[in-house]
């Protein structure tokens, strides 16, 4: 398994970060959150960057990935790039980057719709096939590994607790 090949970020200890909170924001703010905002961003840094690792060794990024994952679970459909995009959550512009480099490596082929001349259809190629049935596996044994600390009740809890951290971006986006 690939490992991280910076540093591990330091998260400054819970006396300093309560200086800093009572110096900019005053002396009731509690810097728990503080810490565990830091926390989650080094963690995050830190999954991305081995989770890419781990995905290179394939020639695949999360992107690429993500869209082969996506062919599979439609097969035997195809999909078109706004189907992908709405899927994924990106625009049409990033599908067509994604795929026309899944393209170039063989693992997906786009055909003409037939009715639709305009539309163009995505679907997996055999070496595509191949290829996320070899990166699929390990990526979940490294993922069950990672979460393997964790009893069920406990990884339940970590989601609720994600969702609710997901509920407040808006007010960590100013809105």
């Amino acid at each position: 398994m690939a490992t991280c090949s910076l540093p591990q970020f330091q998260i400054p200890k819970y006396e300093r970060l309560k200086r800093l909170a009572e110096h900019y924001l005053g002396p009731d703010l509690e810097p728990s959150g503080m810490e565990a905002y830091l926390l989650l961003v080094s963690l995050a840094k830190e999954l991305f960057e081995i989770g890419t690792a781990n995905l290179a060794k394939y020639g695949l990024g999360e992107g690429r990935c993500s869209v082969l994952v996506l062919l599979l679970e439609s097969q035997p459909e195809p999909l078109s790039h706004s189907q992908l995009a709405d899927l994924l959550g990106v625009t049409k512009g990033s599908i067509t980057g994604l795929v026309d480099g899944l393209e170039r490596d063989g693992y997906v082929r786009r055909d003409d719709h037939g009715e639709d001349r305009r539309l163009r259809l995505i679907s997996l190629t055999p070496a595509g096939l191949e290829v996320v049935e070899r990166a699929l596996p390990e990526k979940f044994r490294n993922i069950a590994g990672l979460m393997s600390r964790l009893a069920p009740a406990e990884r339940t809890t970590l989601v609720s607790l994600l969702h609710k951290v997901q509920e407040g971006l808006p007010a960590y986006r100013g809105e």
